[in-house]
């Protein structure tokens, strides 16, 4: 039986890696769609950076900004594609396609956009990977008149019900 090359252990090192960065940044849409900027904002570096159409530095910025966010919506639902991602030691970077449905509280309306999460990635010595910098840039967005508003939309299954437009909690 012949043992696994250092190539290839060094290939599977690195699909590890990638897998590594992947669940976070599924972890970030799940905390989103679960309506939990503080759990969204822990997927970032301390220090991280949010540019959420201004620049938002450290965990409790991004939070308090992601709350002022989801706070318009009754619910969203994230789904990502097309990942790419490059590691260089203890840094990466990362992107990803981001086709996100939500539900306007106001109005009770649907709204798509369609962006790309472009990453800046760090591994930390406590934490694994986390962002050190994540921007949205989004390509379009559509709002329907829905016909359907009296259709039960369940939410996230673990969607936090939290105060809305208080912040901190």
């Amino acid at each position: 039986m012949s043992g696994i090359s250092d190539h290839d252990l060094a290939r599977l090192h690195t699909v590890l890696e990638e897998r590594d960065i992947l669940n976070l940044m599924i972890r970030y849409a799940d905390r989103i769609d679960a309506n939990d900027p503080v759990g969204s904002a822990a997927c970032f570096a301390r220090d991280g950076v949010g540019h959420y159409w201004g620049e938002y530095v450290g965990r409790e910025a991004i939070a308090a900004r992601l709350a002022g966010i989801l706070d318009q919506f009754l619910c969203t639902s994230h789904h990502l594609t097309n990942w790419l991602i490059d590691i260089d030691g203890d840094r990466a970077r990362a992107q990803s396609y981001v086709y996100a449905f939500h539900r306007r509280r106001n109005d009770e309306l649907p709204f798509w956009v369609s962006a790309r999460w472009v990453d800046q990635l760090v591994r930390t010595p406590d934490e694994g990977w986390r962002f050190a910098r994540r921007e949205v840039a989004v390509v379009g967005r559509v709002l329907v008149e829905d016909i359907q508003r009296d259709l039960d939309h369940p939410n996230h299954p673990g969607r936090l019900d939290r105060p809305i437009g208080v912040w901190p909690l």
